[in-house]
């Protein structure tokens, strides 16, 4: 039967997930309200509970949305934990941009979609050339050209595209 895996409902394995990642959510936003004294963390818990819970449901039933969001939400969520213990919020929103690419790469992989693959490549440029930024390495015009340089390439690409 196409509706079940290992003869278990796909609904029945989504609502597993979201009962097992609401307990993780829960227990992991306790331990760091009680060790690491940061209240902030428990969005960032649910960033990856909630993007788990939703590539779960995009494996289950073949949905790309699901797939790019919880690919998205889970990489904002370890990316700022990634940050948080290594004391590098300074380039959290180079993390963003690498959230995002990550995600249209996970996206184009599972469902072949070509566009994705060339966004992943762009957000790549995005997140080198921010990065560089942040550095101070480059001034805020020769940033601003590349990101325009890099918008044009895939405008050019999207519409070649077949």
């Amino acid at each position: 039967m196409r509706g079940r895996i290992f003869r278990i409902k796909k609904t029945t394995i989504l609502r597993l997930s979201f009962i097992l990642n609401t307990l993780l959510f829960f227990v992991s936003s306790i331990l760091s309200f009680m060790f690491l004294k940061d209240y902030d963390l428990w969005f960032f818990n649910f960033c990856i509970n909630m993007g788990v819970h939703l590539m779960v449901r995009s494996f289950l039933f073949r949905l790309d949305s699901s797939c790019y969001f919880g690919f998205l939400l889970f990489f904002i969520g370890i990316f700022y934990w990634h940050s948080f213990l290594f004391n590098i919020m300074a380039f959290y929103s180079v993390f963003i941009v690498l959230a995002f690419s990550m995600a249209s790469f996970f996206t184009s992989h599972y469902f072949n979609q070509p566009f994705h693959s060339f966004l992943s490549i762009s957000l790549i440029l995005v997140a080198v050339d921010l990065l560089v930024f942040l550095i101070k390495l480059i001034s805020i015009w020769f940033f601003l050209a590349i990101i325009l340089l890099i918008v044009i390439l895939l405008i050019c690409r999207y519409l070649t595209l077949k």
